[in-house]
C-alpha cells in the first residue's frame, strides 16, 4: 500500500543556480534531521522559475517550507 503521507511541495527557484541553494539547504536539514529523506521531482514550466520536491511526509514538506523561504 503506497504511503498516503507523502508530500509535494513546489518551489519557486531561479533557474539551476536556486535549486542548487535550495538542494544545499534541504541537505543541511537532512543531515540535522529535521527532515527526511527528499527527492527531486520536475519542473513546472520550461522556464524553470519552479520545482516539485517529493518528501515522505507532510511534516517533513512543512519544516522544509518554512526553512527554506527566501533561500532561493
Amino acid at each position: 500500500m503506497p504511503n498516503s503521507d507523502k508530500c509535494v511541495i513546489t518551489f519557486p527557484v531561479g533557474g539551476i543556480y536556486g535549486v542548487a541553494r535550495l538542494a544545499t539547504k534541504l541537505n543541511a536539514l537532512l543531515n540535522r534531521r529535521q527532515i527526511g529523506a527528499w527527492h527531486v521531482g520536475h519542473w513546472i514550466d520550461f522556464r524553470h522559475t519552479a520545482i516539485r520536491i517529493k518528501f515522505l511526509t507532510r511534516t517533513d514538506g512543512d519544516v522544509a517550507k518554512r526553512s527554506c523561504v527566501g533561500v532561493y
